[in-house]
């Protein structure tokens, strides 16, 4: 296990390293450990790629000291690679303990949580006495509950530890506690206990949190939400104000936030919700010195549809009626596949039913569905996380019998050469058209921003505006490979904009 914990003093001599490209550090707010502009964040990494690995050991060489994470991260093997990479540099010389601050959080119950935890409550009898953990369980949807009780909250620190390796975590954060107020609308709670019921939630898991400190395992605690951001008469909003305001009558470590920001999602820094509608969350947060933790700063949300702030290539693409008509056309393929070669190919049962229903993609895409995605990255995820392994099921099971049927080998090498060609047309369809949104977005900012920032990409801008503000202590970017972290280290070569917080309320996107 790896001892100690960051310190001021360690972190501050790290940020003035000569090796360390990233520029101007942040104070933590009442931590007072300095940490680089740029964090790591691990929302997507796994302790099973070389890459991630290598991604985070490339970012810390170059100056990022603030490694974000979480136990429902890949279901715990995030915080396992952290541990692994610490554990390695620490081994090598390159970095010690007390330079790099580490960031987790709990409350999610999900994968291997729900698993035990589900197992568990079928072998006894719920214990539903007022302020019991099962009395408090939030049961948000199958697979996924979510508790910030004070027995889960405990048992979730150990297990963080456990696969961070790490005696002490810097700074742990109750994950996304608004699950409750979401459950409690749906169970019908009335709206004034539910707000009631939610803070005295959260003040019982903070309460707890202190006596984690006081035992050594963690050094500060605070809150990652989603909702302190929003208007403030909505029933589901984090009030940083009254969290703040109930802790500071007690034994206190409550020192940092963490909430989405983006040049759509702007809430965090205009929405007036603090302070009788005088003041934002950031601004709150910085007047009573509490370290602000940007997440999602190139991942927005608008519409409940999801844009990617990157940059795209334009490409060629046909008409989208000729897309539409070769997704029909693949359509009649699988029919005519489906209706008699695939009656004289010997299968087992479960083997046929599984190709009868799972090749079916040009069906599924049909009817203009095709062109109905948000994104270039939702169809992108749909087609490698979804799309491409059902169909490689497909032909994995009827290759196997390619012996026995040669024909079948031809029409599967027929098939194949549609589905490429559906599939690079409506790839290149979204790449194009996310290429016009970035476009936009440049164009709309140009006024904005200094000759400088001319020729950086749309990520660096929107960093960039992100850790120009003051208050900000640090953005966190999911850098999952080591050209990511390129790309965003070079953009902290760009100095901080000057009256940045007008240039937010001028964009108009």
């Amino acid at each position: 296990m790896i001892q100690g914990f960051a310190t001021n003093t360690q972190t501050t001599l790290y940020s003035a390293k000569e090796s360390n490209i990233s520029k101007e550090f942040n104070r933590l707010g009442k931590t007072n450990l300095s940490v680089s502009q740029i964090g790591f964040g691990t929302y997507r990494c796994d302790s099973r790629s070389i890459e991630h690995k290598n991604a985070l050991k490339k970012a810390i060489r170059l100056g990022v000291n603030i490694i974000d994470t979480s136990a429902n991260y890949a279901d715990g093997k995030s915080e396992t690679m952290i541990g692994e990479v610490l554990a390695s540099m620490i081994a090598s010389g390159e970095i010690t303990r007390d330079e790099i601050v580490i960031v987790t959080k709990g409350g999610y119950i999900q994968g291997e949580n729900f698993e035990r935890i589900s197992k568990e409550l079928e072998h006894r009898k719920p214990d539903m006495t007022i302020g019991s953990f099962d009395a408090e369980l939030v049961k948000y949807n199958p697979g996924l509950w979510h508790s910030i009780h004070p027995e889960f909250l405990e048992d979730q620190i150990t297990r963080s530890l456990e696969r961070l390796d790490l005696a002490t975590i810097d700074v742990y954060l109750l994950h996304n506690p608004e699950y409750y107020i979401q459950w409690a609308i749906n169970e019908n709670v009335a709206e004034d206990e539910v707000r009631e019921i939610y803070e005295a939630r959260i003040a019982k898991a903070l309460s707890y949190l202190e006596t984690e400190v006081e035992r050594g395992r963690i050094k500060w605690y605070g809150i990652s939400s989603n909702t302190f951001p929003k208007a403030e008469d909505s029933i589901d909003r984090t009030s940083l104000e009254r969290v703040f305001k109930e802790r500071s009558t007690k034994p206190n470590h409550f020192a940092v936030i963490q909430l989405p920001v983006n040049l759509f999602e702007r809430g965090g820094i205009t929405e007036m919700n603090q302070e009788r509608s005088t003041e934002s969350v950031i601004e709150f947060a910085r007047k009573h010195d509490i370290g602000v933790l940007v997440n999602r700063p190139l991942n927005a949300i608008k519409n409940k549809l999801l844009i990617r702030l990157a940059d795209y290539p334009e490409r060629e693409y046909p008409p989208e009626q000729d897309i539409s008509d070769l997704v029909h056309d693949l359509k009649l393929q699988e029919d005519e596949f489906k209706n008699e070669p695939l009656k004289e190919v010997s299968l087992n049962s479960q083997s046929y039913d599984a190709v009868k229903k799972l090749l079916g993609v040009g069906e599924w895409l049909d009817n203009n569905r095709w062109s109905a995605f948000s994104s270039f990255e939702e169809w992108r995820d749909l087609l490698y996380t979804v799309i491409r392994p059902r169909l490689q099921y497909v032909f994995d099971i009827l290759r196997s019998t390619q012996a026995d049927n040669p024909a079948i080998y031809t029409l599967l090498q027929e098939y194949a050469e549609s589905v490429d060609e559906v599939f690079e047309h409506i790839t290149n369809y979204y790449l194009t058209k996310s290429n016009e949104r970035a476009t936009h977005i440049h164009d709309a900012m140009r006024s904005l921003m200094p000759a400088e920032t001319e020729e950086i990409s749309l990520s660096q801008k929107a960093i960039l505006m992100l850790r120009s503000l003051d208050g900000v202590s640090s953005v966190l970017v999911g850098m999952r490979a080591e050209e990511y972290v390129d790309d965003v280290i070079y953009g902290l070569q760009v100095s901080k904009l000057e009256n940045v917080l007008e240039k937010w309320k001028e964009l108009q996107l």
